[in-house]
């Protein structure tokens, strides 16, 4: 499992990510099935950039037929996007490329970036299902476009803090309701601080819980912003260890 935000305000998309890779399997025993659920990496690159102006997001199934999808970004850029391709084509593309060639596993992604029209740079953010062969835009209303985030993979703890939930009280359970954010107020930077203390409060609440630790390693966090090439925040880089 994963952790991946998009944050989307007026100034521009942010879009973080955790860099864990989590191995889960099924034993037979004596006296059922045992789950079993270990790390394999805390180097994983799930955030990507596209064509140098679109940003990508990958959660849920990562590696299937003992094959890890992720390396198979760049083929999947170099085959289908060129500097004509447009962020609405890619939806599409990215379904075709991963469904087929894995047999449809339940992997997610989010797409971040601007589309021209009428001379104008528009927003466009896109949550993608490739099991279900879905995608919908996630910053439209079918009337104009809003601000807000996105977030999926290891959503538990964010959704605690933030949502509307229910505590005991006697007998009954009394919703308490969450505090609103407000998204069309927020600058980049909020925007930015947002994302990372998601994916981080994630990481340091589920290191206390008796879970698995599904969500961990450095947090890498794209920007995307209208008329400039996006800007890489945080990013893993290859080093050795000497």
């Amino acid at each position: 499992m994963s952790l991946i935000i998009a944050v989307y305000v007026a100034e521009g998309i942010v879009l973080a990510g955790d860099s864990r890779l989590t191995l889960n399997w099924t034993d037979k025993t004596q006296t059922g099935e045992q789950f079993n659920s270990i790390t394999t990496s805390d180097s994983y690159s799930k955030i990507f950039l596209i064509a140098e102006k679109f940003g990508l997001g990958v959660f849920g199934e990562v590696y299937v037929n003992e094959v890890n999808i992720c390396g198979f970004i760049s083929q999947f850029v170099e085959e289908n996007i060129d500097i004509e391709t447009t962020i609405d084509e890619i939806p599409a593309l990215l379904i075709a490329f991963f469904g087929e060639k894995f047999n449809y596993p339940a992997t997610y992604f989010y797409l971040v970036g601007y589309n021209v029209e009428e001379g104008v740079s528009v927003p466009h953010t896109y949550s993608i299902n490739i099991a279900e062969k879905v995608y919908h835009r996630s910053n439209f209303d079918g009337e104009k476009t809003f601000n807000g985030t996105n977030w999926g993979g290891e959503t538990e703890v964010l959704s605690r803090l933030l949502l509307t939930v229910k505590m005991p009280s006697g007998d009954d359970w009394v919703e308490v309701a969450n505090n609103s954010i407000p998204w069309n107020f927020m600058t980049l930077q909020d925007a930015l601080d947002f994302a990372v203390y998601g994916v981080r409060t994630t990481i340091d609440t589920m290191r206390f819980q008796q879970k698995e630790k599904t969500v961990g390693g450095p947090i890498d966090v794209l920007v995307v912003k209208p008329h400039q090439e996006p800007i890489w925040i945080s990013k893993k880089e290859l080093h050795a260890l000497v």
